[in-house]
């Protein structure tokens, strides 16, 4: 489907069947795959040029999580969904910002506390650190990246897979939680 135009469409079932006690088997299709307009409309917006595997599954993740995070009540800006492994959440401050990053190729989702160009705003937090961890109730992964202008506090949800997306719904309301504990633990330390 992301390597034809709009006329054509496709879907893929695998049929399974179940059985619930001593009843007879009872089919049960599971769609591998389906049309995909944002993809044609997405390749149209790109020039007409196809996206690599990656590039196509990260569209498809972060228009996901745009439904998702609207059933939520939108507890964060919504953003035009892309092909880009970040999203960028404003948390208040041109200093820093919330991100979530997909690293599929290890498998995690991580939620970022980043930091552009203010090691004055990271030491901050830093010498929050008890507080925002006992806030949040785990540990963060802190990062100054000493020798770079920008600076991360992060922590990984597990379970990211492009090719199996059963816990996409889970991986999403997740991160939408953690976003929402970062930026409740982390504002009341942003610097003017």
């Amino acid at each position: 489907n992301s390597h034809i135009d709009s006329s054509v469409s496709f879907f893929l079932f695998e049929i399974h069947a179940l059985r619930i006690g001593d009843s007879e088997p009872a089919p049960d299709f599971r769609i591998i795959e389906q049309p995909n307009d944002f993809m044609v409309e997405a390749k149209k917006s790109n020039g007409g040029n196809p996206f690599n595997k990656s590039m196509a599954c990260r569209l498809e993740f972060w228009t996901k999580f745009n439904e998702v995070l609207t059933t939520r009540g939108k507890p964060f800006n919504v953003r035009k969904p892309s092909t880009d492994h970040w999203y960028d959440f404003a948390i208040g401050s041109s200093k820093c910002h919330l991100t979530l990053d997909l690293v599929n190729n290890k498998g995690y989702i991580r939620v970022n506390m980043a930091i552009a160009d203010s090691k004055e705003q990271y030491y901050a937090f830093e010498e929050q650190k008890d507080t925002i961890e006992k806030s949040l109730g785990y540990a963060l992964q802190w990062e100054s990246l000493e020798g770079n202008k920008s600076s991360k506090i992060f922590c990984q949800i597990d379970g990211l897979d492009f090719d199996n997306q059963d816990n996409y719904e889970a991986l999403m309301n997740e991160a939408i939680d953690r976003l929402i504990e970062f930026r409740k633990a982390f504002k009341p330390y942003l610097l003017k």
